[in-house]
């Protein structure tokens, strides 16, 4: 983040340290936090809802800050999510009572709406042929930070039992914004034009605010069939992430130790196929094909994890579910950006991201019940099904895009 010889740092570069902050400072506080909940009196059902807050928050922020970013510029919307973001984590380091403690929880959510913002900079800045290797950078932070965070958070913590554990954890997370900002800050160029910015506005005058833009984007077939699939693979997704521990343990009586390791393997995954896979074999297969074998293979993958016999063969299944995963979040948020207009970039982002979240929000307690009720294989079962019809929806969407005279 800082210049070494007077050479400063590229602004593709500061947005992948303003993502991976972000992801870093979410996976900081999550080691400790259900610990801290519940001895502020939170039940486990209570503490995880806390928890959920995040993507709701979110849900309904994205939009938000996407069309901000489109009025006023992507600068000013990130320093004002980031310097935000500091003060939810102080709040959430000093909680000594569950309002306090959700209320910093639920902030951190409605502030990372940067993430719409830090999309629509690397749209601003990348040619179309090159979106969905800079987007797979942005992919790629977000998992290094979330690597690299529950690890340091997990340390910072302690035991998570004296009330404490959330203190130094959420300290380290503010001053990582703290950083992110001064660079922020420092060295990052306005990438949405004065004049893009005026046409914004005449834009969303005539659109009006609200709901109203959001049945604008969802109006366009092409949009809405994208955002549709974005909620139901994240929603899948919520699910798998979700009941993994729970899954793991009562298919092969692994511990929370090995289930973490697990998870570590994931993002090793995930980082890689964002950094180094997505941006060669976009320009060779498309878009529209990366995706229908993005979903097919996440399918693949949850049916090889319900007939696993073994442990070696569920760590096949999980690397066919993080590729595919890391292969669909990138390729579609590219795709998406480049069939929106420079005056709405942020606007359509923000849209397509608020139902990613709430796929992401709706998730976790969907798996949980169906863990309780129907068995132990029955989230995964649903989550292979339903992205049955989601691969039809690609091939509906790629049609669209090519008759549209855009690449897939």
């Amino acid at each position: 983040m800082f210049s070494f010889g007077g050479v400063k740092p590229s602004p593709m570069l500061v947005i992948f340290f303003v993502v991976m902050s972000s992801g870093l400072g979410f996976g900081l506080i999550l080691p400790p936090f259900m610990f801290a909940a519940e001895d502020l009196g939170a039940s486990p059902m209570v503490a995880a809802f806390i928890i959920s807050t995040f993507s709701l928050g979110q849900f309904v922020a994205n939009p938000l800050w996407g069309r901000l970013s489109d009025r006023i510029g992507r600068r000013p919307v990130l320093l004002m999510t980031i310097f935000g973001q500091i003060i939810a984590y102080m709040a959430m380091a000093l909680a000594d009572n569950l309002w306090v403690l959700g209320g910093a929880r639920l902030a951190t959510g409605l502030l990372a709406g940067n993430f719409a913002a830090a999309v629509s900079y690397v749209a601003d800045i990348t040619p179309p042929e090159k979106r969905a290797k800079g987007m797979g950078l942005v992919g790629g932070a977000v998992s290094l930070g979330f690597m690299i965070g529950p690890a340091l958070g997990g340390i910072l913590g302690g035991n998570g039992v004296d009330g404490h554990s959330m203190f130094l954890p959420s300290l380290a997370a503010a001053g990582v914004a703290l950083v992110t900002f001064v660079g922020v800050l420092i060295y990052l160029q306005e990438s949405h034009s004065v004049e893009l910015q005026a046409k914004a506005k005449v834009y969303q005058a005539k659109v009006g605010g609200g709901w109203s833009s959001i049945k604008h984007v969802l109006r366009r077939p092409f949009l809405a069939q994208m955002v549709l699939m974005g909620f139901i693979v994240f929603f899948v997704m919520a699910m798998f992430e979700t009941i993994m521990p729970l899954w793991s343990a009562a298919r092969f009586q692994w511990t929370s130790q090995q289930v973490g390791f697990i998870f570590m393997y994931l993002g090793m995954v995930v980082m890689v196929v964002q950094l180094g896979v997505v941006g060669r074999l976009t320009p060779i297969l498309g878009e529209g094909r990366l995706l229908m074998i993005a979903v097919a293979s996440y399918s693949a993958g949850l049916m090889i994890m319900t007939a696993a016999p073994t442990w070696h063969w569920m760590i096949v299944g999980i690397t066919f579910t993080g590729a595919a995963g890391a292969l669909f979040n990138t390729v579609a948020v590219s795709w998406v950006s480049r069939h929106a207009g420079e005056q709405e970039r942020g606007t359509v982002i923000g849209v397509y991201q608020s139902f990613v979240y709430l796929g992401r929000a709706i998730g976790p307690t969907f798996s949980g019940l169906m863990f309780q009720s129907l068995g132990v294989n029955s989230p995964l079962l649903l989550g292979a099904a339903v992205l049955v019809p989601c691969f039809f929806i690609v091939v509906s969407v790629r049609r669209r895009s090519m008759r549209a005279g855009v690449s897939g």
